[in-house]
């Protein structure tokens, strides 16, 4: 028979659960009536407590990786002096 202190061990509360992820329960509430949280509610009870691992894999899929941009280098400006024209100038009479 399991004692009250592993049956806290393996699963969280929905503020357990809110601090976690620093947001309100409100929004765990939200996540859970949306499908994307997996927990355990007694027919009858209002208590909601979500299993461990199920918050741990959770928390593992919807983790962002750091993502590194490498800007490329634009290419090298070639400077060109202005020339003489090759059009041919008008010459003027006077």
């Amino acid at each position: 028979m399991e004692n009250a202190y592993d049956v806290e061990k393996k699963y969280l509360t929905q503020q357990e659960v809110a601090e976690r992820f620093r947001v309100t329960p409100s929004t765990v509430k939200n996540w859970r009536s949306k499908g994307k949280l997996v927990y355990f509610q007694a027919p009858g009870s209002t208590r909601v407590i979500y299993p461990r691992e199920a918050i741990e894999e959770f928390e593992r899929q919807h983790t962002a990786q750091e993502k590194v941009v490498e800007f490329a280098r634009p290419a090298e400006i070639t400077r060109i002096k202005p020339g003489v024209s090759s059009i041919r100038q008008k010459e003027w009479r006077v």
